[in-house]
Parts: structure tokens; sequence; C-alpha cells
């Protein structure tokens, strides 16, 4: 087993203060130290003694941040999402057109893609976790309002954009089809993880620019 890629930020727990650079850097051994562990053993194997044994700090401290494993399994696999789905602004402000601004964001979910498939018994474990798609519809939500205002400011009508229900929509649809892809046995090969885009891309709302 692999281990996820080690993306750090400053999303997540709101119990430890994430402007000191203490807090900070132990926040980042921690999700580290989770997603090193992930290559090695099962999430309910995972302890939080264990976790801080590695990381090299205190019980106390490992609860400053989060009431349990399951909550820095999360943070720590939705960090690697978001860094993964975010969409460089130089990419953004040099696209040509309103179907090269939205490939961008069809290749950073193929990105996801393959992500998930490199890494996918954890990502597995974590599919189980209401936690975990809560958090992945936060991030990939948060994405979807990026995308939808980057496309209408090419001239792009979006319906609902106002209310929040075309973000809702568009990142609540990709949310449930990759937890199901995760869940299931469908083949990650190269051209399959392909084909499971372009099945995702199909599903896309009517506004979306297409080629």
């Amino acid at each position: 087993m692999t281990t996820p890629a080690s993306r750090a930020s400053r999303s997540g727990s709101d119990a430890a203060d994430r402007a000191e650079p203490r807090a900070l850097r132990t926040r980042i051994a921690v999700l580290d130290v989770v997603r090193e562990a992930f290559g090695e053993m099962a999430l309910g194997e995972l302890t939080v003694a264990e976790i801080c044994r590695r990381a090299g700090i205190h019980r106390v401290t490992f609860y400053g941040h989060w009431k349990d494993v399951d909550a820095a399994a999360a943070d720590a696999l939705t960090e690697v999402i978001d860094g993964i789905s975010a969409i460089d602004e130089q990419a953004i402000a040099d696209a040509a057109d309103t179907r090269s601004l939205a490939a961008l964001y069809e290749d950073a979910q193929h990105e996801l893609l393959v992500e998930f498939a490199d890494h996918r018994d954890a990502y597995r474990q974590m599919a189980e976790s209401p936690l975990f798609g809560r958090k992945l519809r936060e991030k990939l939500g948060h994405r979807a309002e990026l995308a939808i205002a980057a496309l209408v400011r090419t001239g792009v009508e979006v319906p609902g954009v106002a209310s929040g229900i075309a973000a809702a929509q568009l990142s609540g649809g990709i949310t449930a089809a990759t937890l199901l892809w995760l869940r299931s046995d469908a083949p990650d090969a190269p051209a399959d993880l392909a084909a499971t885009a372009a099945e995702l891309n199909a599903q896309l709302p009517v506004w979306w620019p297409r080629g």
C-alpha cells in the first residue's frame, strides 16, 4: 500500500490557533504521520497513541486539533484533495476561451481520480466515514464555486449562482460519484480512469462549456 501525497494546508479543526507557528507545525507533522500510516495499516488499527508517538507530541496536543483519529484522517486526505483540485490563477487568466477554462477543471478532476487510484485502499477506508464525505463535499463545493465564478466572468450564463444551487448541485454530484467509485471494484488502470473521467464529464450541467 502506498501513501497519499503530502499537501499540508491550513484548513480543518477550529480548536487550535492556526496563526500560531508552533500549532501549524504540529498540525502539519500530525497530518504527514497519518498519511504515512495509511501506507502501513488500516484506519481501524491507527490509534491516537501511535500518531502521537510518531509525531513526537502529547495526546493533549493532538486533542487540541482533532477529537479522534477519524477527524485527523479526514483532514489528512481532504487536504491532499484540495491541493490537487486547485487551479493555478495564471492558468485561469491565460485560458483562451470558455472551453479551455472548463478543461482546466476537468483535468483537475482527472488528476483526483489518479490520486484516488494510486492510494485507493486509504481513500476506500475513508469513503465509509460520514465526516470524510462532508469534508469532501466542502472542498469540492469550494472548487465548484471558483469554477462557476470563473466561467461567469467569461460570459457563461449559469442559473442558480446567487442561491448557491449551481455549486451545490455540481459538487454534490461529483462527490456522490466519487464515493460510489471508491467503494466499488471498478478497474483503475489509466485507460479505465480516462473512461471514468469521461463519464463524469458527461454528467456535467447543460451550461457547462463542451467541445
